[in-house]
């Protein structure tokens, strides 16, 4: 073997992960089966005020993550209040029907919002919607990953380990982006809490939660079978499966790929 070779492996290695953030999972272990993750859904009249600019009422409808807070904590008995749901869904890839209709062909698809099941093909007054999402994400390996929002009019995504957590959010009215995390985490495999609340207030809206894996080469919308509604089992009785620390080579391999990934860009990557 060249002497050189193991000397700058190590180096690349080390300083891509000066550059990420390691967060250690509230569980470790494999997971391979999630359920899906939890949701609630609010939709309220064009004409609810939340927003608040010094002692005066300065908008109606969801202007920013202030507003998406106040109608999360609102019930169907609300007067202002269209519509709520509470489910559990697979994936995290929804849109209102105008986006679906207009921007799905630019952006990728999207499923129609559960929200708004039954409305028919033709139904756009799909306005001032909010929705949150919460569970576990499950890393599968040792790596560094990236979390994107595909978003339209803003979000805010938090991942919680077991040492800290790392947010990224976009408040007030945005036109349609994706936005990532500026910097990569290193995780290792096991059991990730998260939270993801977005709004929308006029014409589209879409939310989308994808990752950018170790080996992959762009986003890809994280699966259900990688996102649980709770702990199961085996994370609550600690009987979980261990998983093998990899060998030196492939470690100092994971490295080398990482650092050539290390500049790819995340923050404004469309589908």
């Amino acid at each position: 073997m060249n002497p050189f070779v193991l000397p700058l492996a190590l180096a690349l290695s080390l300083s891509t992960q000066a550059h990420a953030l390691y967060l250690a999972p509230q569980h470790t272990g494999l997971y391979l089966d999630g359920d899906g993750a939890n949701s609630r859904w609010v939709q309220v009249a064009n004409k609810w005020r939340g927003s608040i600019h010094g002692d005066e009422e300065w908008g109606t409808g969801i202007w920013g993550l202030a507003d998406h807070d106040l109608v999360m904590g609102l019930d169907q008995g609300d007067r202002k209040v269209k519509r709520t749901l509470e489910t559990v869904v697979d994936e995290i890839n929804f849109a209102d029907q105008w986006f679906i209709e207009e921007w799905s062909t630019t952006w990728g698809k999207a499923e129609l919002a559960p929200l708004f099941h039954g409305e028919g093909r033709g139904a756009k007054a799909q306005d001032n919607w909010a929705s949150s999402f919460w569970g576990y994400i499950a890393i599968p390996t040792h790596g560094f990953y990236n979390f994107g929002v595909l978003f339209d009019d803003g979000f805010r995504f938090t991942l919680t380990g077991a040492d800290g957590s790392s947010q990224i959010y976009r408040d007030g009215l945005n036109p349609r982006d994706r936005l990532g995390f500026a910097e990569d985490l290193l995780l290792d495999p096991g059991l990730y809490a998260f939270n993801l609340d977005a709004y929308e207030r006029l014409e589209a809206g879409v939310v989308q939660l994808s990752w950018w894996t170790p080996a992959a080469a762009g986003w890809s919308v994280i699966p259900g079978s990688s996102l649980y509604t709770g702990l199961p089992a085996q994370a609550e009785s600690r009987n979980v499966r261990a998983v093998p620390e990899p060998p030196v080579p492939l470690l100092l391999m994971a490295g080398l790929a990482a650092f050539g990934l290390a500049a790819r860009q995340r923050r404004q990557t469309k589908s």
